[in-house]
């Protein structure tokens, strides 16, 4: 590709300045001639004071013949300059235009109640091990997890931190796609943030939810074939979820060797709910939730 450019524009290049050098020999033949002929009425011994004037003539002949080689000179190198950013902005352009073709979809309807610090303040008042920043981080890598469980159809691996209801749910779709013959694909998968969003308590467990939003690109193709069923390979998807952990009341995070572990084989907490927000989502934001007679 890079080879080709550069062909077209030393092509262009030669064929702007092709004609210019033409015209320099065009201009400089008549100076020539006009300098021999000058050399050859100086080397006589008469002349009046008409050929003194002819001279004087043919000498500025002479100097406006070099002055429209020399602007003839400029002109061609202005039009290759131009040519060349010419070429070089469409280059651009095209290239531009190819990073550019990614399509968005599916932009979050609305972006739920952030209440990280109104939660965190609570959670520490019973749970002094509990760290905000590794809980969310282990939720991240709860949610990559699920989405590539999807893509290989390999629900298995996530037995360990779903609950029995939830597994029995997403294990039944994947069962579905692998009977039709279908895989569906999720890739690119970037996660812009996440954070807590609402922790309701009742008299036997603390049901906390976080919100995750993340891009990816998400379709399903063909087992057999390796066309693509629903979707296009270049839409990306925008999207925020729900997941909702749940413990059961004054349970503390264990605490290993001075670390907590929230990791994808051990936790204290349990997924049990894991759903987009679509246009029915209802915000919530009280941030804290009591499903008794306990106070804040």
């Amino acid at each position: 590709m890079k080879k080709n450019i550069f062909a077209i524009i030393l092509s262009m290049i030669l064929i702007f300045s092709l004609p210019t050098t033409m015209a320099v020999k065009a201009y400089e033949l008549p100076a020539y001639v006009s300098n021999s002929y000058e050399n050859y009425n100086q080397s006589t011994a008469d002349y009046n004071l008409s050929q003194v004037r002819r001279s004087r003539f043919r000498s500025h002949s002479h100097y406006r013949s070099h002055s429209a080689s020399s602007n003839s000179i400029d002109l061609a190198i202005y039009c290759i300059a131009g040519l060349i950013v010419l070429v070089s902005t469409f280059i651009t352009f095209k290239i531009n235009k190819k990073k550019s073709t990614k399509i968005y979809k599916n932009i979050p309807p609305i972006f739920p109640h952030n209440a990280n610090m109104q939660i965190a303040k609570y959670i520490y008042k019973k749970d002094e091990n509990f760290n905000l920043e590794k809980f969310l981080n282990w939720v991240k890598n709860i949610f990559l997890t699920l989405e590539n469980a999807f893509s290989q159809r390999d629900w298995q691996k996530i037995f360990t931190f779903e609950s029995k209801e939830l597994f029995e749910e997403h294990n039944a779709q994947i069962q579905e796609l692998i009977s039709l013959g279908r895989v569906n694909i999720k890739d690119n998968i970037n996660i812009i943030d996440a954070y807590l969003h609402k922790l309701v308590i009742d008299e036997n467990s603390e049901n906390l939810t976080v919100s995750i939003r993340a891009t990816m690109n998400n379709y399903i193709v063909d087992e057999a074939s390796g066309s693509i069923i629903t979707g296009k390979k270049e839409e990306v998807f925008d999207t925020i979820y729900q997941m909702t952990f749940v413990r059961t009341n004054g349970i503390k995070t264990t605490i290993i060797n001075g670390e907590s572990i929230t990791k994808i084989e051990k936790s204290d907490w349990t997924l049990t709910k894991f759903e987009p927000v679509d246009n029915n989502f209802v915000d919530d934001i009280s941030g804290i939730v009591f499903n008794n007679n306990n106070k804040f």
